[in-house]
Order: structure tokens, then sequence, then C-alpha cells
């Protein structure tokens, strides 16, 4: 999800928040290229014109009823003439795009130097993904008006989206020579920043696109991404809270506070956020990732398993999944499952030894010798000869061999390599009710320095249920 701060969601189509952001913005700037004459009463009194309502209507986030209120409009006032731009940035914002394509078209063949129509096209364009024909129609507009910056914006937006950070920036500062409050080039110079992780000048950027725009709840959202960046993350929580007032609806806003809350330690409100991605679009597999993690912190292993198991459900190509599933699997002595999922794990991450193995002791606790050996016997060849992982696998496969394979660990230098074998010693151990040996293994085993390995975990849990205490 980090890798670009340019906002797409899980199946990599354009946010919702953008599209939405992009539809208010047209329907906004129909302002700037005027609008009709108002008609004269009966009595030669001139008619108040609908515009501030439809205004109202936009901003309120019903675009529908403000295109009713033009479309009545003009039904009162037949003779009115009609404002095509004004009545095409209505019909898109409505959703009604091949209405709003025909409006346009008849604006464009009319007056092929009508620049704004030119760039609500290559909004329309944008937001049916047709990338080729939005920079085919911004790059017409740019031949009527090179300086143009709403076109110098939409075309360093392009660049932005193709990860042409250079271009994009070039051009977005094009844009803002031409007028230094141009929001959609500042938020996109922003973005840029971002994505060359120049944390700093992205918060000085939108701040600056804050106040030319501060009703873009993406100017806070990635504002909020650059002071988390910077380690502020009480900053960065402030501007996804604002972000999540200007638009609740938008479920990446959440996921993202909720990962800032998790690093103060606040986490019941990181709960309440990945809960509310969830409810926004309960397909989307990461706040389940997130959420299952921090049930696991939290103690709640059902909860946690649920999680995971729906995140595997959502996204079987999510193969982080399946370790943390596995452990807590193991520590719930679901065996069949544990060992399961730690084969899965294992297939994934060939270079983890350790999830072969701790399969092959999972069918081991459920009983099934054999299917473990077979298991192992299937493995062994991957693991190198001499290695740990190869001398534990043919402990594994001949108990006999304990004494060669206890001497070894006793002389591995490496701290963790050694405390990984003890944790085997003493879990096959265990199996054969050798506690006293077993419980004192499984303490050098939590001297490791690594709080997220299996091996560790585990060996404190069987410590505290054993109530061990050196």
């Amino acid at each position: 999800m980090e890798d670009s701060f340019y906002h797409r969601d899980s199946k990599g189509s354009t946010s919702p928040l953008k599209i939405s952001c992009a539809a208010g913005i047209l329907i906004l700037l129909f302002y700037l290229s005027g609008c009709a004459a108002a008609p004269k009463t009966s009595e030669g009194q001139e008619q108040p014109p609908p515009y501030q309502q439809i205004q109202e209507s936009i901003e309120a986030g019903d675009p529908e009823n403000a295109l009713r209120q033009y479309q009545d409009y003009l039904r009162a006032y037949p003779d009115s003439p009609v404002d095509r731009l004004l009545l095409a940035r209505l019909l898109l914002a409505a959703g009604y795009q091949q209405e709003a394509r025909s409006e346009l078209e008849v604006l464009i063949d009319e007056s092929g130097s009508n620049i704004e129509a030119l760039i609500t096209l290559s909004y329309l364009e944008r937001l049916t993904g047709s990338p080729d024909r939005e920079r085919e129609i911004l790059e017409q507009a740019l031949e009527l008006d090179e300086d143009n910056p709403a076109v110098l914006a939409g075309l360093a937006t392009l660049h932005l989206e193709a990860g042409q950070y250079d271009q994009a920036a070039e051009l977005f500062k094009d844009a803002l020579e031409s007028d230094p409050r141009e929001a959609a080039a500042l938020r996109g110079l922003g973005v840029v920043l971002l994505n060359q992780e120049k944390y700093a000048e992205a918060v000085e950027t939108l701040d600056r696109a804050i106040e030319a725009d501060p009703g873009n709840a993406l100017n806070y959202t990635d504002r909020g991404r650059a002071r988390a960046a910077l380690k502020d993350r009480g900053g960065a929580v402030q501007d996804l809270s604002r972000a999540i007032e200007l638009d609740p609806g938008f479920y990446w806003n959440y996921i993202d506070r909720g990962r800032q809350y998790l690093q103060l330690r606040r986490l019941d409100e990181a709960e309440t956020d990945f809960s509310q991605a969830i409810r926004i679009d309960p397909d989307l597999f990461l706040p389940y990732v997130y959420r299952a993690g921090l049930y696991d912190r939290l103690d709640q292993r059902s909860a946690a398993i649920a999680d995971y198991r729906r995140v595997l459900q959502l996204n079987p190509e999510y193969i982080f999944a399946h370790a943390p599933l596995a452990v807590l699997h193991y520590l719930e002595e679901n065996w069949q499952p544990a060992a399961e999922a730690f084969q899965y794990a294992y297939r994934h991450e060939p270079g983890n030894p350790s999830y072969a193995l701790l399969a092959a002791l999972s069918w081991m606790q459920l009983g099934e010798q054999e299917k473990a050996k077979a298991y192992l016997g299937e493995q062994l060849g991957d693991f190198p000869e001499g290695g740990w992982p190869s001398l534990i696998a043919r402990y594994f496969l001949d108990p006999a061999l304990e004494p060669r394979t206890v001497e070894a660990a006793n002389r591995e230098k490496n701290k963790l390599q050694r405390g990984r074998m003890l944790f085997f010693i003493a879990s096959h151990m265990l199996l054969e009710d050798r506690v006293e040996t077993a419980l004192r293994y499984l303490l050098l085993v939590t001297e490791i320095d690594s709080r997220d390995l299996p091996e560790k975990r585990i060996a404190e849990e069987l410590l505290d249920r054993f109530g061990y205490e050196d």
C-alpha cells in the first residue's frame, strides 16, 4: 500500500474519493466559464438565478438535486439560453456520463476553441479510465492555451500516475507559475514529493493546497501520510480525522488512521477504525490484515484467526497471512489447520525452513507421525546438507539421533540458530513427556533477540502454561 501515494484500491482501480472529488471540482468550475443571463419575469423583473441553490446541493453531496434544479429552471424559462457547459458538468457529477459527453461534443464541435469544454471532457475520460484519450484532449487544449494551469495540472497527473515523477513535478510547477493557487497542481506536487520521500517539502506544499482548497479531503489525507512518514503521529491523526470528516465514506483514511493509532498504542481506536473500513467495504482484505494483527496483540485469538481466514478468502495470493495464522492455530492446539497453514507458508517462503519443521511438528502433535515423516522426507532435499534445519529434520525422522542433535545445538555459536534448534528438540521431548528437560531448553529459546520469531513466541506460551520459572 505504501509503494505509491497515488490512491488506488486493492484491485488497482482509482479510488472512489478521487472520483467523487473530481466530479465535485467539475461543478464548482462552472463559475469560471460564465453563466447564462437570467431571463425576465412577466413584470420585467429579473428572475433570481438558481446557481446558489445548485452550489448548495453540490456541497451537500447531492448532484442529482443540483441537476434537477437546473432542469426545472430551463423548463420554467424555455427561452433562456442553455449553458451547455454547466449542464454537462451537472450531468457528469450526477453520473450521466454519456449525456454529459453528448453536450460537451456539441460545444466542442460548435467551437473548437472552447478550452473549458475540453478540460471537462478530459475529466470525463479520466473517470471512464481512458488515459490515452485524456492525454490527447489535454494536448489539444494546451495548443489553445499553453499556460492554462488546469491543463498543465491534468497532463502532470498523467505523468504522476505513470510513476514519471520528474516530468510530473516540472508540469505541476509550470501550472503554479501560471496560478500559484491552482489547487490540483499544489496537491499533485505534494503527492510527487511524497513519492520522492521529500516529506518535509510535501507537508509545506500540501499546506498551500489546503489553503487553496480546504474542502478537499485528499489534501488532508496526503498531508497526514507525509506527517506519518516524519513520525508526527499526532499530526497525522489530526489530518486523517479531518479527511474523514470531509469524506466519511472513504475506507483508506480509516485504515491509515488505524495504523497511526497502533503506533500510538491507542488500540481500541485502531480497532474501531479497521472495523469501520470493513463496514464500508467488506470485500477489501487489507483492514482484516491489520485487525487480525491487532486482535492477536490483544490475545483475542479466535477473532484473529477468523480475520486471517477472511483475508485468504478475499485474497488467496496474500501469502503473508499464512504464517501468523499457522502460529495462532498452533497456540490454540488446532493441529491440522496449523500443519496445513505452515505448509502453505513454507511453500511460499521456502527460505524459512522453520515453517516446514513446524508443519511436521503439528502433524506429530496430532499423532500423525507417518504423515509428518512423509512430509519431512519430501522437504529434506531442500535443506542445506549439514545445516541446522537438516539436522532437526533427520532427528524428527530418527529420534535416536537426539544426542548428536543436542550436541550440535550446544556447539552452535549463532544464538538464533541455537535457539531454534533447542526449540524443536524441546518440542519433541514434550511429545515424549520429558517435561523438565524440555522446559529448561525452552527457557534458553526465550533469550533469542527476535520478538516475532514463532519459536520464541511458542516457547514463551509453553513456559507460561507449565508455570515454569528458572
